[in-house]
């Protein structure tokens, strides 16, 4: 028996997750007239990073805090269309000593297009991992899927 996978819970939406829309650009479409797969990136990175913000802000952390992507994995559902809005859902899986694991999960009007995964280690100043800031990690804990 296959353990199940751990981003299953992505593939329905969830609006307690963080929540960002991204619109669909006419740029993002490859020759067969979809969202080319690597146009998914960046829907990613706009929801990782608006979440940096937020959190930035909220939990006031330090502006030499770097957030480096040290892993990262998509799986592709079906293809998301022009025109529309790519609505990512953002939500912590697991936290380390240095780093964490965000899951998404990538939706439009029909439904779930992709379930992802980043890995982030946080960085100091220098550019070498550090522990997580407490409230980063208490933060992260307390929204683990």
């Amino acid at each position: 028996m296959t353990a199940p996978d751990p981003l299953d819970a992505f593939r329905t939406a969830n609006p307690a997750r963080f929540i960002v829309a991204c619109p669909i650009r006419y740029d993002d479409l490859d020759p067969n007239r979809h969202v080319n797969h690597a146009r998914y990136l960046g829907y990613l990175e706009e929801a990782r990073l608006a979440l940096r913000r937020f959190l930035n802000t909220e939990l006031a952390l330090p502006e030499t805090l770097g957030w480096a992507v040290g892993a990262l994995s998509i799986q592709y559902r079906r293809a998301l269309l022009y025109p529309g809005i790519a609505r990512v859902e953002t939500q912590p899986m697991a936290v380390g000593r240095t780093s964490f694991t965000l899951g998404y999960g990538v939706f439009d009007e029909q439904g779930s297009a992709a379930v992802a995964s980043t890995r982030s280690v946080c960085l100091d100043a220098a550019g070498r991992p550090t522990p997580l800031p407490d409230a980063l990690a208490d933060w992260l804990r307390a929204r683990l899927v």
